[in-house]
């Protein structure tokens, strides 16, 4: 990878998509087309970590102020407001200072949960934040006029299918392998949204966490089959490379940052990944 090493480049709009609860080796087992494309087109590993504990909400916090569970304080799978040991900048909310803006889009959360998760959106500096569906296809139908509309910044989109197929029915089971495929076809959908041959587009696509590991039904253990996960960038100013090992999902945020040309903060755990742009042409 040849790397850029300035801070102002030509990405302008980052689409992240994460697949929760999709295992590496779930990709070539269940023939999950899409992922498969966008990795070999772009800058890819089947060997990133995730945070620990391995859950959503641990992970789902890191993504979105770039602090481990342990900085953050979000340590368990339930969702709450995170209570750190320090001060923390929230992606979305240092984004926003840069005058970039930021959607987020996942499944519905029920009557119940919709104040706390607006609350919780707010709190991160999310602009837009959209809670409909149940599925991965759902969510892109919620996520498509802000697709269209909404060319600068970030737009989040977290798809449950696969983690809910392998708490019912196991990780790697026929259930959840339709799951995958179905995740897999709403990925497909999203690139026909954007164009990832245009240099301002950067689509991000990883796992939270895996699955099965210990507990054919649970991911929370330090197996390597609930904390390694796949995390593909891809773009019309991505290399065609695999990413350097090792790698991280809170290298996720920091690269976001780096590649829209905004500082990373201190608190920042992870670093940018600052091979994944083609190197720019140098001014005379």
């Amino acid at each position: 990878m040849t790397p850029r090493h300035d801070l102002s480049g030509p990405v302008r709009r980052v689409v992240l998509v994460v697949l929760d609860g999709l295992r590496p080796d779930a990709i070539r087992r269940f023939e999950l087309s899409t992922v498969a494309r966008l990795a070999q087109r772009g800058a890819s590993t089947l060997h990133a970590r995730t945070v620990s504990p391995s859950v959503t909400a641990c992970a789902m916090t890191s993504l979105l102020t770039g602090a481990t569970p342990d900085y953050h304080g979000v340590q368990s799978d339930q969702f709450r407001l995170p209570r750190p040991k320090g001060m923390l900048h929230p992606l979305p909310r240092t984004l926003a200072a840069h005058s970039y803006p930021t959607s987020f889009f996942m499944a519905d959360v029920g009557l119940l949960m919709r104040p706390f998760a607006n609350q919780a959106a707010s709190v991160m500096g999310v602009g837009e934040a959209r809670f409909a569906g149940d599925d991965a296809h759902a969510i892109v139908d919620a996520a498509r006029r802000q697709l269209a509309s909404q060319r600068r910044g970030l737009v989040v989109m977290h798809w449950p299918d696969a983690d809910r197929a392998g708490h019912e029915h196991g990780w790697m089971s026929e259930q959840y392998g339709r799951a995958a495929r179905s995740m897999d076809r709403a990925l497909g959908t999203v690139t026909e949204l954007i164009d990832l041959n245009d240099p301002s587009q950067m689509l991000v696509v990883l796992a939270d966490h895996g699955g099965g590991g210990v507990d054919p039904k649970d991911h929370n253990s330090d197996h390597p089959l609930d904390n390694v996960i796949p995390l593909i960038f891809a773009g019309g100013s991505i290399v065609h490379a695999p990413l350097p090992e090792p790698v991280s999902l809170l290298d996720v945020p920091a690269t976001i940052l780096w590649s829209l040309g905004v500082p990373r903060p201190a608190s920042y755990a992870g670093r940018a990944l600052t091979g994944i742009l083609h190197a720019l042409p140098v001014a005379a």
